[in-house]
């Protein structure tokens, strides 16, 4: 499956106790994954839940590996990618790394914050693109005693920097809301957590909950769970649901009504006839 059309259908704001990990599978390498990675990824814990270092079968093939790791990637707390050089090209000498990591931290960074990336690497060479924006660091993979604690140290760090309110998800659902989206959302942060919610059927046609219901269903804001004794479907709001509802609520950007004024005239004199 493509990376968008998963993301925009299986995305949820929901976090596995994991640490996906982007790394070459050859087996020079797969000593680093059990001895640093690996060991590192276990002594950290989540909501009392203790982590693992996850990475994708690469026995797999075709569309159900590409999907594991967009799935991977998107539902794990952390993304760590060993962006170490592999190798130079025979005729420049340049160092080059290992493009089916390349390919997956450019996924990481285009669904995750920056802040949810750790690159680890041994060597100096020079990076193809700019990494001062994301969290990165130089490791021994060959001493383990001072890898594990400096690896687990620096994934507690992207732990305790991850903001959700960042989140790419959360700042797509908010550029996306209808006024019916914010009355109900604003309604939504005000309940409990648990709360479930449904509209009362009143023998009229209900406008609002036909326009603020399936938008915030397709946004994966809200999810059915059941129904209630008279039939209406009972929901309750997602974790991504209940970020977005209290950036509603509290965060969203003010303008006056000066500004929406000179914006209508604005458009009407956009609009009309020549």
């Amino acid at each position: 499956m493509h990376p968008q059309a998963f993301l925009k259908t299986f995305w949820r704001l929901e976090l596995r106790p994991q640490v996906f990990v982007a790394m070459s599978f050859a087996p020079q390498y797969q000593g680093r994954f059990d001895n640093v990675i690996a060991p590192a990824v276990r002594g950290i814990t989540v909501g009392d839940q203790p982590l693992s270092a996850f990475r994708v079968d690469l026995s797999k093939s075709g569309d159900s590996i590409l999907t594991d790791i967009v799935d991977g990637i998107a539902h794990s707390q952390i993304v760590l990618a060993d962006v170490s050089s592999v190798g130079k090209d025979s005729v420049t000498g340049v160092a080059y790394r290992n493009g089916n990591v390349m390919y997956e931290v450019g996924i990481a960074l285009a669904c995750r914050h920056s802040s949810e990336v750790l690159l680890v690497r041994d060597d100096e060479d020079r990076f193809l693109f700019d990494v001062s924006s994301i969290p990165h660091m130089k490791i021994d993979f060959t001493n383990p005693a001072s890898a594990v604690p400096a690896l687990q140290e620096a994934l507690l760090a992207r732990l305790r920097e991850r903001q959700l309110v960042q989140d790419a998800r959360v700042e797509l659902a908010l550029a996306g809301i209808s006024n019916d989206e914010v009355v109900m959302l604003r309604q939504i942060a005000e309940w409990a957590p648990g709360t479930v919610f449904g509209r009362i059927s009143k023998g009229t046609v209900d406008f609002f909950g036909m326009a603020s219901i399936p938008r915030l269903l397709d946004k994966q804001l809200i999810r059915a769970v059941g129904q209630f004794e008279d039939g209406q479907p009972a929901y309750e709001p997602t974790p991504l649901g209940r970020v977005v509802a209290v950036m509603v609520k509290d965060g969203l950007r003010k303008f006056t009504d000066t500004s929406r004024a000179k914006n209508e005239e604005a458009d009407a004199s956009a609009t009309e006839p020549a």
